[in-house]
């Protein structure tokens, strides 16, 4: 058995002993075991439950630290104080403290520190105690408020954040109070209104009752905690949890909290978990920095792009896209690759075309059958160029921003990368990549975009983004933008404000405002031109005058899938009950750490408690120099770091050289950065099921990975996944023994064999007890594995009696019986010519025909053909990528035997319903039915937990 230790956890187990403990560990004093429902120890293995499929909502549950009913008063009972005299000092730029000595009363030791570099200009600075609690109705103060004035307004660059300590009473705090119970209450300086953000490395002594955090800004502080700490009330386990890397992690979020009854714990790792800020990204810094017709130079003038406001955000425009190697080769090639999957997954976002959800308003769907050489022929440069085959249409599309008359012509157009320095466009050499889902304006009438000209992004149609007042702040009564920034306190804030909708890059209607108001916008239609022709007259408009406001329907999409927005949705009580794990990179090229910032933001609006966290030496023990790997002293390290946590991963110190050398804070990391992501999350994962059994095992039988497909009904062909086995799983004296399942969602042109599912450093906690014994999974999320040839297919592609290459040549011998092979293989006639008189020859399980090795295939198996010419893919007689269809059966083919590569879409598929086919015309696989499919038949062929409910602390 196990046990967490924490400050104060004698206290803890005396005051909960008559219900929750049980025995005692011979290590670390009292040992938790929860019980069920009905009272009985539910500790060892599943235990009885209150009804593993009755909706605990239904069964009227209070969730686990969650607060009273909002309609229980909650008695606010007031630590006794004295309010010090005011303690005033002027802080310089180079930086300096004031503290609260002796004289504090209940105050002592309270304290505010700015950063060097934080200010420009001396800042007068007093510290005093507020009248008046700040903390939520629902929540218990914890000490008095502590103001910090100042003789001005003064807020702090991210790097350079002050800090601020509070303190309350330790010894009259209840018994049960643990450092995940606390919240931060902060009303600004310079406004009116109470934020409750994150706790932002947070430094907790609960014996001393000290507490320290960042800050962006002065103001007063108080801290506040959940009636009832302590209480044991019921909470269900779903006993699965859902992780992810990159392109995963995204998924992770959506379907973490879509699914939310599917999942208690959603750890994604780096990834776009935020498609509001992601989509403002895309479309006003990837493709902008062109002057608009009335702007700058007018058109076929570069204008460029005004300096980020988003920490850690990259300065991209279209012809400077950020480049990294950092997991990959991410330059234009790759970027184009992305956006193509991205709308193959959720739609365009740049266009909206009612024939194809995937190409531009006006783009046929044939367009994409057409050779890549054909459609990229204006890009040839020198002699003997072919002319021109480009995809124009002359007069009549309309843009509000690059062709308000609709008088020059508009064209699809090739990019990609085309040498140092990666990610910038040059335009004086030639461009081999379809940019299949944007248009340019052709300036000059030549076939393709040159270097000023350009891109369409019709998102919306025009609208004010000032809030539900439809009022901007500078037009707001009392408005002054040093001392009231904010006047209506409606103006969107990660940190400080996530509901707010001024300036949130989302349009808030009536519905969205709850009736009180609206934010203007003009119904012009995405093209932003009154009067235009709409598409069902033959134009390429949608939305003009149909009294409501539009988005591009696909846009839409991708703010349903956007996980933030839909855990903000869910019921009270799933909201309480699920766990967040995030991390993100400060220099990730997708800037993942923004996304992340905008993700646990709406995380806290809809009532989690998150931890923000700058680096590993943030929350791994002091003694970790190097990568974190668990350590067997210390049983659950991450417990009291909060409920749900963020970790920005990255030196925001580290040299330019350094960077480079290491990639620090980069799309991965750091190799110890690497590893310390993957092991951070995994024991955290891994200890969030405190109730189970986590004894240690001696058995012989170790872990083992498969690789496994199946028939999915919603995916309509085969699905594939690879899984993990704990250690004992294949012990005949474990049979009985169930398990919860850890999804996790491989990155973007992986699939599920890259990802490190084994191996000691996982299976070696487990072992110990230090971690709950689980199946890992992981699903495919690669557009289909095109790496299955004719001389890997197990297949006598042409008859000769010869099968595949000589790879495998020293196991593929004549024998005689199944003992005379080895590694799995079996004694097999050889299948061509069909006979039994001749010898027989050892293959794998997985080959249909059986022979010696193929000498045109030598030794690779990647080799695309066992004689003759190379064939295309899509001609090859062969399931490339393995999803139970051949060739022009397969939709990936798209009806082109000269095609190439059977995928259904580019590299990576997003782990969602496909809104288009690979040819863009609507309807394409269901990647996320896949997925659900794939965890019932894991239920139905592995010994999976069953879902429960248990008694754990509030």
């Amino acid at each position: 058995m196990r046990t967490h230790r924490r400050a104060r956890s004698t206290a803890l187990a005396v005051a909960a002993l008559a219900v929750a403990f049980v025995g005692c560990d011979d290590d670390d004093g009292a040992d938790r075991r929860y019980i069920d429902a009905a009272g009985a120890d539910a500790t060892a293995d599943r235990g009885p439950s209150i009804d593993s499929e009755v909706d605990p909502a239904d069964a009227g549950e209070t969730p686990a630290d969650a607060g009273p009913d909002a309609s229980t008063p909650v008695e606010r009972t007031r630590r006794p104080t004295a309010c010090p005299a005011p303690v005033a000092v002027t802080i310089g730029p180079e930086g300096g403290a004031l503290t609260l000595g002796a004289s504090g009363g209940a105050l002592i030791d309270a304290a505010f520190t700015i950063t060097p570099g934080a200010m420009a200009d001396p800042l007068a600075v007093t510290l005093d105690c507020a009248d008046d609690d700040i903390v939520a109705a629902d929540h218990v103060p914890l000490g008095a408020p502590l103001r910090v004035a100042a003789d001005r307004p003064q807020r702090f660059g991210y790097g350079n954040w002050a800090r601020v300590t509070l303190v309350y009473d330790a010894a009259s705090a209840p018994d049960a109070l643990e450092a995940r119970h606390l919240r931060l209450f902060w009303r600004p300086a310079d406004g009116a209104r109470v934020a409750e953000p994150p706790m932002v490395n947070p430094e907790i002594d609960l014996v001393a009752g000290t507490v320290s955090v960042d800050t962006p800004g002065i103001g007063t502080f108080q801290l506040g905690h959940i009636a009832g700490v302590g209480e044991f009330v019921p909470r269900r386990f779903a006993y699965r949890a859902i992780s992810g890397i990159s392109m995963g992690a995204g998924a992770a979020a959506y379907l973490g909290t879509k699914h939310y009854r599917e999942f208690d714990l959603i750890a994604p790792l780096g990834g776009a978990v935020d498609w509001p800020y992601m989509l403002y990204y895309i479309t006003q810094r990837l493709t902008g920095g062109f002057c608009a017709h009335d702007q700058g130079g007018g058109l076929g003038a570069w204008c460029g792009l005004p300096p980020t406001t988003q920490q850690f955000e990259h300065e991209s425009n279209y012809l400077d896209w950020h480049y990294s190697d950092s997991g990959g080769r991410f330059d234009r090639d790759e970027y184009g690759k992305l956006f193509s999957d991205m709308s193959f997954a959720y739609g365009n976002p740049l266009g909206y075309n009612p024939h194809s959800p995937y190409l531009p308003a006006g783009v046929p769907y044939t367009e994409q059958l057409r050779p890549i050489a054909e459609r990229c022929a204006a890009e040839c440069r020198g002699q003997d160029c072919p002319p021109p085959a480009t995809f124009t249409i002359e007069r009549g599309y309309y843009d509000d921003e690059y062709n308000p008359d609709g008088s020059l012509p508009v064209i699809l157009f090739c990019d990609g990368e085309d040498g140092e320095p990666y990610g910038k466009f040059d335009h004086r050499v030639a461009h081999d990549q379809p940019s299949e889902i944007v248009l340019a304006v052709d300036l000059n009438g030549n076939g393709r975009r040159d270097l000023y000209e350009p891109v369409i992004r019709n998102v919306s149609e025009p609208y004010d983004d000032v809030g539900c007042d439809g009022v901007a702040s500078a037009d707001e009564p009392g408005y002054d933008p040093i001392h009231r920034p904010d006047p209506a306190g409606d103006d969107y804030d990660w940190y400080e404000n996530p509901l707010g909708t001024e300036g949130n890059w989302m349009y808030d209607g009536y519905a969205n405002c709850a009736g009180d108001g609206a934010e203007p916008y003009r119904d012009v239609g995405l093209d932003g031109v009154p009067g235009t022709p709409q598409a069902d007259a033959g134009g390429f408009d949608h939305g003009q005058g149909n009294l409501r406001f539009d988005y591009n329907p696909h846009i839409e999409r991708y703010l349903e899938r956007t996980g933030g927005l839909i855990f903000q949705k869910l019921p009270a009580d799933e909201r309480a009950r699920l766990r967040v794990w995030t991390d993100g990179g400060i220099r990730d090229i997708f800037n993942f750490a923004t996304a992340s910032n905008h993700w646990m933001g709406r995380l806290q609006a809809g009532g989690q408690n998150v931890r923000i966290y700058d680096d590993f030496h943030r929350i791994l023990p002091p003694e970790v120099q190097g990568a974190y790997l668990p350590n067997p002293a210390i049983v659950d390290p991450f417990r009291e770091l909060g409920q749900s946590i963020f970790l920005r991963y990255g030196n925001p110190y580290a040299t330019r050289e350094e960077i480079l050398e290491t990639n620090d804070g980069e799309h991965v990391g750091t190799v110890n950065e690497t590893l310390s992501r993957f092991m951070s999350m995994y024991d955290w994962v891994h200890n969030r099921w405190e109730h189970l059994d986590f004894e240690s095992i001696t058995s012989g039988f170790g872990v083992r990975t498969e690789t496994r497909f199946f028939h999915s009904e919603r995916f309509g062909k085969t699905y594939r996944y690879a899984i993990s086995l704990p250690p004992g799983y294949n012990d005949p004296a474990r049979a009985h023994e169930t398990y919860p399942v850890v999804l996790l969602l491989h990155g973007y042109g992986q699939s599920p064999e890259d990802l490190p599912l084994t191996g000691a450093l996982i299976a070696d906690p487990m072992r110990r007890g230090q971690w709950a014994r689980t199946l890992i999974v992981s699903p495919d999320g690669s557009c289909g594995r095109t790496e299955i040839f004719q001389c890997n297919d197990g297949v006598d592609n042409d008859r000769d009696g010869f099968v595949d290459s000589s790879a495998d040549a020293a196991r593929r011998v004549v024998c005689a019986v199944d003992d005379d092979c080895r590694q799995g293989y079996t004694c097999r006639p050889q299948t061509w010519p069909a006979t039994d008189k001749g010898p027989r020859y050892c293959c794998p399980e997985g080959f249909t025909d059986c022979g010696p090795p193929d000498p045109t295939c030598g030794s690779q198996e990647r080799g695309r053909t066992e004689g003759g010419a190379r064939q295309p893919m899509c001609r090859d007689g062969v399931d490339n990528d393995l999803d139970g269809h051949t060739d022009l059966a397969d939709e990936g083919c798209m009806g082109l035997a000269n095609h190439d590569d059977e995928g259904d879409c580019r590299e990576g598929s997003f782990y969602t319903q496909h809104v288009a086919r690979k040819d863009g015309r609507p309807g394409g696989p269901d990647w996320e039915g896949a997925l659900l499919d794939m965890l019932d038949h894991i239920d139905q062929n592995y010994r999976t937990r069953a879902p429960e409910t248990v008694m754990v602390p509030r």
